[in-house]
């Protein structure tokens, strides 16, 4: 099977790319869950003053 591929081509590499696609994943529910904690706590906060 590797005799037959060419040059320059990565073979088997899908655990680095769902491992990629999971920590990008990770970030940007981690940034969304910030901004609305954020947002809320601002919203809380000129709803007291």
């Amino acid at each position: 099977m590797l005799e037959n591929t060419p040059a320059g081509v990565i073979v088997g590499g899908w655990n680095f790319v769902i491992a990629a696609y999971s920590i990008t994943a990770v970030g940007l529910v981690a940034y969304t869950w910030s901004l609305l904690r954020r947002t809320r706590q601002q919203h809380e906060k000129e709803g007291k003053s």
